[in-house]
């Protein structure tokens, strides 16, 4: 697959699928046996059920979340993204529950991709970021 199909594909999987919530998008971009690696060295979600699940688990705590994409860096089958995600906590994020605070915070993907689809996946975000903005932890 080419780069700039990569970027295509990739700006669909954040503007359909993250974004709007169109899990249908998930099969298109992933392959079935994707692998993410979890930033914190936790289990690593594994299959196509695993992002779709990872994906609602995001809307149902921040049902307004979007990211927004500033750079995508392809060559070959690799393809990196820059992205500001936004949202509000309205919802249960993994046992946190709901500030109703706005929160913006900035990260990047690395997906390898084979045969047209991601296989293997990592990201960096700012998650101290995200706490402190949702008041969890203390700002500076």
């Amino acid at each position: 697959m080419s780069a700039e199909s990569n970027k295509l594909l990739f700006n669909r999987y954040f503007s359909e699928g993250t974004n709007k919530g169109d899990l249908g998008v998930v099969e298109e971009v992933f392959a079935t046996n994707y692998v993410h690696h979890d930033p914190a060295g936790l289990d690593a979600v594994v299959g196509l059920e695993a992002v779709k699940e990872h994906i609602m688990t995001l809307r149902r705590a921040f049902p307004d979340l979007e990211f927004r994409v500033h750079d995508f860096i392809a060559e070959g089958e690799d393809i990196v993204i820059r992205w500001t995600v936004v949202g509000t906590h309205t919802g249960d994020y993994f046992g946190i529950p709901a500030t109703g605070k706005s929160f913006a915070v900035t990260g990047m993907n690395h997906w390898k991709t084979a045969n047209g689809k991601a296989v293997e996946g990592w990201v960096s975000r700012d998650d101290m970021g995200l706490m402190r903005q949702l008041g969890l932890i203390p700002g500076r």
